[in-house]
């Protein structure tokens, strides 16, 4: 049980709890579990879950309730084809800011960012490395300036996370180990053709890593996965 929680902080609970994939695709979001866990009315955490329903993160189904949204293949599939138009763009304009001195940090805090991600992995942390592979692509979109890619981007890694839930075994979920790297590197060394390479590179390799026949996920205890 923990304090009464605003609205921003149980939305925070669940959006992060998908991205570090504690709660899994299908998952019943329970009105009346929520508000006790939190200390809230139903009416409140009503308004969350609808929230989240706007987002494509939460289905809600009449008479039966709220759920983790589970995505179809053709949905995988198009969150991943949105991601392979949108980030190629966000790496061209952050290499263009760069470029004119715009963004003079934003190697470092990328290195920085990486490196926390490869002490999570060796740590054996793998709530901290899913949540920091993903921190990486919307900070990409910050670092380019722009607000709009960045929303996008905030948007798409929920969604990419309920896609590899759905689809992959979560304990292969996180990006490769190097490929972040060798993204900074092409980054840093302001060659334009072959970051976007690899950054389509990898968006292609997370989606071969698809299994269109993933097996039905067990029951989620939503105290464990939102409070723990």
């Amino acid at each position: 049980m923990v304090a009464s929680a605003s609205k921003e902080d149980i939305y925070s609970r669940i959006y992060d709890a998908i991205v570090e994939h504690r709660l899994l695709p299908g998952t019943k979001l329970t009105e009346e579990r929520i508000a006790e866990l939190f200390a809230v009315s139903r009416t409140q955490v009503r308004g969350v879950l609808q929230r989240l329903s706007v987002e494509q993160l939460v289905t809600l189904i009449p008479n039966r309730g709220a759920f983790v949204t589970t995505p179809s293949a053709e949905e995988a599939h198009d969150v991943l084809e949105v991601r392979r138009t949108l980030e190629p763009a966000v790496v061209q304009q952050l290499m263009a800011r760069i470029a004119a001195g715009k963004a003079p940090t934003a190697v470092k805090q990328l290195r920085v960012l990486v490196r926390r991600e490869a002490q999570a992995r060796e740590a054996g942390d793998r709530r901290a490395t899913v949540r920091l592979s993903g921190e990486f692509h919307v900070q990409l979109a910050q670092l380019s300036g722009s607000s709009i890619m960045t929303r996008m981007m905030r948007e798409l890694t929920p969604l990419t996370c309920l896609a590899i839930l759905t689809f992959e075994a979560p304990t292969g979920a996180a990006c490769p180990n190097d490929e972040h790297t060798r993204l900074i590197d092409a980054i840093e060394a302001g060659e334009l053709e072959r970051a976007v390479s690899l950054m389509t590179h990898h968006l292609h390799h997370i989606e071969k890593a698809l299994d269109l026949d993933a097996e039905e996920h067990p029951e989620t205890d939503l105290a464990e996965a939102l409070l723990g």
